[in-house]
């Protein structure tokens, strides 16, 4: 699905975020967002999944104007910085998790889950606790919770961050590779330019609020 992001602004009191936003993300592109902390990246992000609700501007999915849509209305999932893991439930139990929620039954929301976890790479460790294992296996968790409600938009909140670089290398090559293999519309927010650079179709850079340049 394509993304389309339109004169958008938002502030926090006297404090301008987000200035005259516009930006379009075409159906099944990895596009990312590069910029400096306080940039204003995060919240553009969230604006599009329905966390935080824009002062002006319009955000529209497929052609449809989501502003005012609730998050759980629009079908894109989301990764965040920290993966955002129940640490007292198992690997499975963090997966199923939005099928549970929407009322599908166990029985089947935990053969979904056994499929993504072998899309990833994780079948092993469905048992255990987020704490139990590495920091890599966390990251696949939170990829694998989001893409389990198969949204229509992906959306990646500085989801490498927390990995070493050695371990970081890897995840974009995985992350790029998966996300060609599903061909999901994805954005992709970074404050690490080399990072947008390897593994994005197109990235726009931010700074103060503003887009300053878009690019391939």
């Amino acid at each position: 699905m394509s993304v389309a992001i339109q004169r958008l602004n938002k502030s926090f009191g006297n404090n301008r975020v987000l200035s005259d936003i516009d930006l379009n993300i075409e159906r099944g592109e990895l596009f990312s967002i590069v910029g400096p902390s306080g940039s204003g990246k995060t919240t553009l992000l969230r604006i599009v999944a329905g966390l935080e609700t824009q002062d002006s501007g319009h955000v529209s999915i497929d052609g449809r104007i989501v502003d005012g849509v609730p998050p759980n209305r629009r079908n894109v999932g989301m990764v965040f910085q920290n993966y955002a893991l129940y640490p007292n439930r198992t690997v499975a139990e963090n997966i199923a998790s939005p099928l549970l929620v929407k009322g599908v039954r166990r029985g089947e929301a935990l053969a979904e889950v056994e499929e993504i976890a072998k899309r990833l790479g994780i079948e092993e460790v469905l048992d255990r606790l987020p704490g139990q294992i590495s920091g890599g296996q966390q990251q696949r968790v939170a990829l694998a919770r989001a893409l389990i409600k198969k949204p229509v938009v992906f959306l990646l909140d500085e989801p490498l961050s927390n990995l070493d670089a050695q371990l970081r290398f890897s995840a974009r090559k995985f992350v790029r590779q998966l996300q060609r293999d599903l061909g999901i519309t994805t954005i992709y927010v970074t404050h690490d330019q080399s990072e947008a650079l390897s593994i994005s179709d197109r990235i726009a850079v931010m700074n103060r609020g503003r887009v300053m340049q878009v690019g391939s």
